[in-house]
């Protein structure tokens, strides 16, 4: 890729905004790179903690280790009025935010918004992102392909009152950022949305000597998928009927001769063709096995053999892991990520707090320590469940970041039938507590247990029972089934699956009652087709589509699930 005075020439590149590019370029590409590979080296406990304090900027902090033990920083430290903070900057320079992804179902004016200091990134996002992706091959040489979030109505550079604003969420601020520091050969950057479109399909085709894919793993399961994949190109074609360009592509024309489906599955055959050497950049935490032979399948990989990266960047934290291989021969690990030193990592557990390379538990609440613009803040709330795989050296957490339960403000409606009060909170997450009732990572509990008791997966649902104090009852949507031979069935496999141990104990012991229904007794309030639309069209953010394996249902009286 060629630059001038931080101006990118636009011969080697697809970018759906190249000026922002430009100002990422000219900002940030000058950021001295740090040797990321040492931390590799680091051999205890004491070592790490040193690089750690020194690398996240907190060394000079007095009784850092001793306030971790007390201190908590409230969100609103962490995140800004973007309104206000607007009105209180006069600066020339030009001003980046990030927001989350809305997950709670949260309407675009309730996003957290983050200011993206130069001391921040310099600090921590700019080494992290660099980590990632040099580790999984990406060099000035070499070429990338990546998707980001459909943008909101928020989004992109916009000028007020002399004041240079970009608006970005976190991931697509993190690909920008990774660009102009590695500055790889050609490059592909788009939004989710346009992973069908025919003219960025054939941008990827004819690409060459791409080494890493970042997109996330729906991304690579549609394209994977002969019906999903062309479903999504029928639709892109309905939505542009017009438009000459589309029509006088390459792929439209085969369209027109063969088909949409047989154009679909020779498109398949030539991503396979040119990802199959590829790495793969994604967070793994959410895959299904099945959904894992759907990806090998298409990316032609063995098992055990995948070539992949696994990360975890938040919104408010940065890039905190990754499954960095030691070697470029050594198998891409799913179980475990090395923890990068750019934060103090914090393990909460029954309300206690101790350093993550120090704890003596396994797996509990990640708080997270890092540099601001002023003052450490202390402790940060990821809201995250991680698993402790090493403590001495360089720490590594396991491979699955499982998310605390929270709720959900997207708005649901529970079936009159089996409510007992008017007003319910629901929660959701990928781990739960709920009075004798331990449910960890229920996304493969369920994908395992429609596999052995031969039922399509969907969505689960516990609601607080009336009965009982400390009831739950489950509803397991199964449709045209002797439900009675199904529920024996389900109780029967359910300690051949991941946690089934859990529930099966839960159920003997007459905490969690289990019930067959055709559908759960949730209803969303709009489908999915109309979430869909306003995403696409920028008004709603990208999280209020997320669907989750478990949804859970109390009465708005109980303050929280446990009490």
């Amino acid at each position: 890729m060629n630059y001038i005075s931080g101006v990118l020439l636009e011969l080697n590149i697809y970018d759906f905004d190249k000026e922002i590019q430009k100002v990422f370029n000219f900002n940030f590409s000058k950021i001295q790179p740090i040797n990321w590979r040492k931390w590799l080296d680091i051999s205890s406990i004491e070592e790490y903690e040193s690089l750690a304090l020194k690398q996240s900027g907190l060394s000079d902090i007095d009784n850092v280790f001793e306030r971790l033990k007390t201190e908590k920083t409230k969100p609103k430290q962490i995140t800004i009025n973007k309104e206000a903070y607007l009105n209180s900057f006069h600066e020339s320079d030009y001003l980046f935010l990030c927001h989350t992804s809305g997950t709670s179902g949260a309407d675009v004016s309730d996003l957290k918004w983050i200011h993206m200091s130069d001391k921040i990134v310099q600090t921590i996002w700019a080494p992290g992102m660099r980590a990632i992706f040099e580790a999984s091959g990406l060099n000035s040489s070499s070429s990338t392909v990546i998707f980001v979030p459909s943008r909101t109505f928020t989004d992109g550079l916009k000028i007020d009152k002399n004041r240079k604003i970009i608006s970005l969420y976190s991931s697509e601020f993190s690909q920008r950022l990774m660009l102009s520091l590695i500055r790889p050969r050609k490059y592909l950057i788009d939004q989710y949305k346009n992973s069908k479109n025919l003219l960025v399909i054939e941008k990827i085709l004819e690409m060459d000597n791409i080494s890493v894919i970042s997109a996330p793993a729906s991304t690579i399961l549609t394209w994977a998928n002969v019906e999903k994949f062309s479903r999504g190109i029928k639709r892109f074609l309905v939505n542009n009927p017009k438009n000459d360009q589309i029509k006088n592509s390459k792929l439209f024309k085969k369209i027109e001769n063969q088909g949409v489906v047989s154009t679909v599955k020779d498109i398949q055959k030539e991503f396979s063709k040119i990802f199959s050497e590829c790495t793969l950049v994604l967070s793994i935490s959410s895959l299904t096995e099945h959904e894992w032979e759907q990806i090998r399948n298409f990316m032609k990989w063995e098992k055990d053999k995948e070539n992949f990266t696994n990360l975890y960047v938040g919104s408010e934290i940065g890039p905190f892991s990754a499954s960095i291989r030691l070697s470029t021969s050594e198998i891409s690990p799913k179980d475990r990520m090395f923890v990068f030193p750019l934060h103090i990592p914090v393990i909460m557990k029954n309300g206690e707090a101790d350093l993550l390379s120090r704890t003596k538990h396994r797996i509990g609440e990640l708080f997270i320590t890092r540099i601001s613009q002023a003052d450490p803040l202390i402790n940060i709330q990821t809201g995250d469940i991680v698993t402790i795989k090493e403590q001495i050296g360089l720490p590594q957490i396991g491979g699955d970041i499982l998310r605390a339960p929270f709720k959900l403000k997207k708005k649901f409606s529970i079936i009159p039938k089996y409510r007992f009060t008017e007003n319910y909170t629901i929660f959701v997450g990928d781990y739960f507590n709920l009075e004798n009732v331990e449910i960890v990572n229920p996304r493969r509990l369920f994908a395992c247990l429609a596999k052995k008791c031969n039922f399509q997966r969907d969505s689960v649902m516990i609601l607080k029972s009336q009965d009982t104090e400390q009831q739950w009852n489950m509803f397991i949507p199964i449709k045209n089934n002797d439900r009675k031979s199904k529920l024996n069935d389900i109780f029967q496999n359910l300690i051949f699956c991941p946690s089934g141990n859990n529930l099966n104990n839960a159920i003997t012991k007459k905490f969690l009652n289990l019930e067959i229904v055709d559908n759960i007794p949730l209803k969303s309030e709009k489908s999915s087709s109309e979430l869909l639309e306003q995403v696409s069209k920028g008004i709603m953010p990208k999280g209020i589509l997320k669907k989750w394996p478990l949804y859970v249902a109390v009465p708005d009286k109980k303050k929280n699930l446990n009490s």
